[in-house]
């Protein structure tokens, strides 16, 4: 007999399940620890390493956040001394790059280099094999789904 399938069998179901345990242990590791910064702090940070003059807009669309609570996470790593955002002119148009300080820079490579060694039991748990081959498929499922959206994220 076929077992029909319920929300809680399914892909979605599993993905927010994962993407809510990883959330809820980065809070509480990082509640632990007592960093300056927050989780989401942190993300936008190495995502701003990554992408140094990235504009808050397309900083949101990398750390899936709307713009508004971007501007106050930027706000928040600016007043830390984390960040620095300049005015500049692109397509005659202003907006404000934000690129990481000293001080954010080695906030980011610390706390990087800790989180590496408290998730080494997931790493020990499930093969690197495997957690790039699963990576490879959430990135062709991204694709797909994204070619239906409306909004493109």
């Amino acid at each position: 007999m076929n077992k029909e399938k319920h929300y809680t069998d399914s892909l979605y179901y599993e993905l927010l399940h994962t993407a809510k345990c990883f959330q809820m242990f980065g809070v509480q590791y990082f509640t632990a620890k007592n960093y300056p910064v927050t989780i989401d702090e942190f993300a936008a940070i190495d995502v701003i390493y990554c992408n140094p003059g990235i504009c808050q807009r397309d900083l949101a669309k990398l750390i899936l956040k709307d713009r508004s609570n971007t501007g106050r996470l930027v706000e928040s790593l600016e007043n830390k001394g984390f960040v620095l955002r300049t005015l500049v002119t692109r397509n005659n148009r202003p907006i404000k790059q934000i690129t990481l300080t000293q001080d954010g820079e080695n906030i980011l490579k610390s706390v990087s280099n800790e989180i590496r060694e408290e998730l080494k039991f997931v790493h020990d748990s499930v093969p690197e094999e495997e957690i790039e081959k699963t990576c490879e498929t959430l990135k062709k499922l991204q694709k797909t789904l994204g070619k239906s959206l409306i909004t493109q994220i």
